[in-house]
């Protein structure tokens, strides 16, 4: 192979993670949820000549949006990815942006926010594609944080076909959260983010929160943190009746393979499928270090795995 060959070989791989496929078609869509408005893309087979099944792909914590980044540097564009890959499997879907990020129209009060709101978000996009003749079934994914918001928008019933958990928390936030500070602070700190964060959780306003800790005690955010550390992931998995996929990854370094398995206690006739290589954005790590994996949260050409999308695909095409 000559030089101009390989140039143009490493200029694809480059793009072809960055940019929809031909087998993809995409367009705007806009889900109406609450008396808000928000923006979201619809992601279609090209070669589709009959309904088709469509995926609703709810984003993880934080402000991230509807493709996976976010504007804390994190851009590892998977959510885009997976749905161009699920596009190549005959599956449409659909990502959107949630109601605190700037596509949304209509007026949102932070304060008052709590999980079932969010929840309620996708709900109503399911709702919405289960109107279109273009889709068979709707299936709602969500990842990290997003998994939450899947259980709780599922617990009604149809439209919704199934629930697909991706990196989802087997365990309240609480627990994880603090597993993972003892991990990067020292006892006195950790006595005192304990003392803060009880008084937080009450509704109270912290009176000594360590400073490099700060950004947990935000105060708008406090009516969601309560909802969230309030949320049981196998209480709330038991409640759903529709046939369950979890999704976890070997090396996540933010929810583990016993988050996955704690998770499916919930629901022990719940199909669980390991993908030892992946991490929480859904890549292939070689590193089992964060600062080891963070290229990886920063490359949005770096591929999801295969196999992450086959488990994904092949449930959705099997599902009763």
């Amino acid at each position: 192979m000559n030089i101009l060959a390989l140039a143009l070989v490493a200029m694809i791989s480059q793009t072809a993670d960055t940019v929809a496929p031909a087998a993809a078609v995409e367009s705007p869509y806009t889900i109406r949820s609450a008396g808000l408005e928000l923006g979201g893309t619809l992601t279609t087979p090209r070669a589709a000549t009959k309904p088709v099944p469509v995926v609703v792909i709810i984003a993880g914590s934080g402000p991230t949006d509807r493709n996976g980044n976010s504007m804390m540097g994190i851009r590892p564009n998977s959510y885009a990815q997976l749905a161009w890959r699920l596009a190549e499997r005959g599956i449409a879907s659909l990502r959107y942006d949630k109601r605190v990020l700037v596509a949304t129209r209509g007026t949102v009060d932070i304060s008052k926010l709590t999980l079932e709101d969010f929840a309620a978000d996708a709900r109503a996009a399911a709702e919405s594609l289960a109107r279109d003749s273009r889709f068979s079934r709707v299936f709602l994914l969500g990842h990290s944080e997003g998994s939450a918001l899947a259980l709780l928008a599922a617990r009604n019933g149809p439209p919704v076909a199934g629930v697909i958990s991706v990196s989802g928390l087997g365990r309240p936030l609480g627990t994880v959260l603090r597993e993972q500070l003892s991990r990067q602070f020292d006892s006195t700190t950790l006595v005192r983010y304990d003392s803060a964060m009880t008084q937080y959780l009450r509704g109270e306003t912290p009176k000594d929160i360590p400073p490099q800790l700060g950004v947990l005690f935000v105060p708008i955010n406090q009516t969601f943190m309560r909802s969230l550390a309030s949320f049981d992931p196998p209480a709330a998995l038991r409640a759903v009746r529709q046939p369950v996929l979890i999704v976890q990854g070997g090396r996540d370094l933010q929810v583990t393979v016993a988050d996955a398995e704690r998770l499916r206690s919930g629901r022990p006739d719940a199909q669980l499928a390991i993908v030892p290589l992946a991490n929480h954005v859904l890549k292939q790590a070689a590193d089992t270090t964060l600062a080891g994996q963070m290229p990886l949260y920063q490359n949005p050409a770096s591929p999801i795995m295969t196999e992450v999308v086959s488990a994904v695909a092949d449930w959705i095409l099997k599902a009763p």
